[in-house]
């Protein structure tokens, strides 16, 4: 076996928000660090609509050089209605993608970690006295290079390529592809949108998922749809997910604009919530855990969140508390698990079965709300901010599934 050409304490293989966030925090709490990424530079693969709340700054000190742009407005769409909640203050931010990767990165180098880019994982094997021995493949030559690590944060996305071994069985994922256009606009265009996340809902948008549209830099918008790979539960015919984003563009931007950037991929979202945590030293954090709000689509956040928790219980564990990695899958779930069931449940329920005059409805019921409020139930799971609506609307929501239940249940009796 060749010689280990280099060595760290933890490697993070994937640079997205959630591993170089994490790789950044490992480094600040003076560990040696090594960030690595497949990818040449930060523009390949510039994928995310980047809608986040305001706090998300202060929360994980990122600067405003980060931010595409400020909003204070929701809106969302339907096949027949239309609701717009506007609010005097900024409510959030649309996160330029590739420059909060790049400001991550740096800030891992600045506290004395490394970051290696245009690297591709290879693999990994245990080592007789501890740690792993990795691959790692460079891109631009070909050339193998070997390391060894102490410990392995698995930040490779729906991939999941460190936390299981090639073969290895996996849990049941619901997948969905997302596709997303940056697209250059004329002022007149781009002022219709700014300021606003706008949600597209319904079968005449999307019949299985939704699309958006996010304002970034002036004159410039990105224009997306998600799309569940999932047989629909009503009799519907659907098109391709390319169909409804054309649509979305001929329909409520026009033909007077040019693409800039295209980018996209697809999610594989563990709704048993039984994705692998850790396993001995490796760790798995972001997409690779499905920390993902289904309902909306927002990865970065609850991704920095579980970068930042992991740095945390790794730095305990390479301390010598070898139970502080199962400390870290204990407060991820008490964090997020309520909050991911209810929105998996609702999300699946709005995207793959609701009629348009269910998801009409509530658009309607939630028209009264004030914008603070609607950033709290999309955002942080509040639901009581529905207040006296909260019976009708959850009802409105869960109906389908329960209706479902009694079918099903009713279909084993007859077949008894």
């Amino acid at each position: 076996m060749a010689e280990p050409l280099l060595s760290c304490q933890v490697l993070v293989v994937g640079a997205g928000p959630s591993g170089a966030h994490c790789a950044r925090r490992l480094a600040e709490a003076g560990l040696e660090t090594l960030l690595i990424e497949q990818q040449p530079d930060w523009s390949v693969n510039d994928f995310s609509s980047g809608g986040t709340p305001l706090e998300t700054l202060s929360r994980y000190d990122l600067p405003e050089s980060v931010v595409g742009r400020f909003w204070h407005q929701l809106r969302v769409e339907t096949t027949t209605e239309q609701g717009h909640w506007r609010s005097d203050r900024v409510q959030g931010v649309v996160l330029d993608f590739a420059a909060l990767r790049e400001f991550l990165a740096q800030a891992c180098r600045r506290a004395g970690g490394s970051v290696l880019l245009g690297h591709r994982y290879l693999g990994r094997s245990a080592l007789p006295g501890g740690g792993h021995q990795v691959r790692l493949k460079r891109r631009s030559d070909g050339e193998i290079l070997t390391l060894r690590a102490e410990v392995i944060v698995d930040a490779t996305g729906g991939a999941r390529r460190v936390i299981y071994q090639p073969g290895e069985p996996r849990p049941a994922y619901q997948a969905a592809i997302g596709s997303e256009l940056l697209v250059e606009v004329p002022e007149a265009v781009f002022e219709q949108w700014d300021n606003s996340l706008s949600f597209f809902l319904g079968h005449h948008w999307m019949p299985r998922g939704y699309g958006w549209i996010f304002p970034m830099q002036p004159n410039r918008l990105k224009v997306g749809v998600c799309w569940f790979l999932e047989p629909h539960a009503l009799d519907l015919k659907t098109e391709s997910y390319r169909f409804y984003l054309d649509q979305l563009l001929r329909e409520r931007i026009g033909s007077d604009y040019r693409v800039l950037d295209a980018h996209g991929g697809r999610l594989d979202y563990c709704d048993s919530l039984t994705d692998r945590y850790h396993q001995g030293s490796l760790v798995a954090i972001g997409d690779a855990v499905s920390a993902v709000n289904f309902l909306g689509g927002e990865g970065i956040r609850p991704g920095l969140e579980t970068g930042e928790l992991a740095a945390a219980r790794i730095a305990e564990y390479l301390g010598g508390d070898r139970r502080a990695l199962a400390r870290y899958e204990r407060q991820v779930r008490q964090r997020f698990d309520r909050a991911w069931k209810l929105t998996a449940r609702l999300g699946r329920q709005k995207y793959l079965v609701d009629p348009d005059a269910k998801i009409d409805r509530i658009v309607r019921l939630c028209q009264p709300l004030a914008a603070e409020d609607l950033v709290q139930i999309l955002f942080h799971y509040r639901i009581h901010r529905l207040g006296k609506r909260l019976g009708r609307l959850v009802w409105l929501l869960l109906r389908g599934s329960v209706e479902r239940r009694w079918q099903r249940w009713q279909a084993r009796r007859a077949s008894a």
